[in-house]
């Protein structure tokens, strides 16, 4: 059986595919946030019970090691009553089917890469039409995935590990959409194209916030300094 991240609690003892994304994405960030590098082999052992803690600490959330929805929403995958709709990877996707997983999906793509971005030729609206299809394959492809256009277990897994910004709505101003995995990456984005997000620490404050809003009037979107779909779409567009 395979387990998509967020689909279960992980805490000490869990093995699987969805623990080897947890110590992936773990250690995409910096050693201030979780600490050294965990080995990636699928077992939740002591020292990634370390590096979630710290990962709590950082973010002001329960210190537990334990993986439930409010830490799984941090690392960028709403679950629980966090999701709205059915949650990212519970369902495969595929020309036709409609939903908030669907508008993660394209969101995720369209702030990954400007080849992804073109390809579904405008921001997120939850349809799975033949724009998304063919973004999903471009992305198969170069993940050396059959490019059937069709979003299953295989490109769930690769997904999880290569885009990182469009589970949730991110603002200043809500406590549920200000901290985390996702931040930190808007805020690299954000510095990447020449907009000082301040430290990049996965904290959504007023710098961050000042950024986004300067980003979206440059590319004449609604400078409400929420990062959603039109701005995903643009982020993408002005990366390689």
């Amino acid at each position: 059986m395979v387990n998509n991240f967020g689909s279960r609690i992980l805490k000490l003892g869990s093995t699987g595919d969805d623990v080897k994304v947890l110590q992936s994405l773990l250690n995409y960030l910096p050693e201030s946030i979780t600490g050294p590098d965990v080995t990636v082999d699928g077992v939740f052992g002591a020292a990634t019970e370390t590096a979630v803690k710290k990962f709590q600490t950082y973010f002001g959330l329960s210190v537990d090691g334990i993986v439930g929805k409010n830490t799984f929403l941090y690392l960028g995958q709403p679950t629980g009553s966090f999701a709205v709709g059915p949650v990212f990877g519970s369902r495969t996707l595929k020309k036709g089917i409609t939903g908030r997983d669907v508008w993660i999906l394209q969101n995720r793509l369209a702030s990954t890469a400007k080849k992804y971005a073109t390809a579904l030729g405008g921001p997120a609206d939850s349809i799975f039409g033949s724009k998304t299809e063919a973004a999903v394959k471009l992305f198969q492809t170069d993940r050396g995935l059959t490019a059937d256009g069709i979003v299953g277990d295989a490109t769930f897994y690769q997904l999880y590990l290569h885009t990182f910004m469009g589970g949730r709505l991110l603002q200043r101003s809500r406590s549920d959409r200000n901290k985390g995995f996702d931040v930190f990456f808007l805020q690299t984005k954000l510095a990447d194209e020449g907009y000082s997000p301040g430290t990049i620490d996965g904290k959504f404050g007023p710098n961050t916030e000042a950024a986004v809003k300067k980003f979206q009037m440059a590319v004449g979107i609604s400078a409400d300094g929420v990062a959603g779909p039109a701005t995903y779409w643009n982020l993408g567009l002005k990366s390689v």
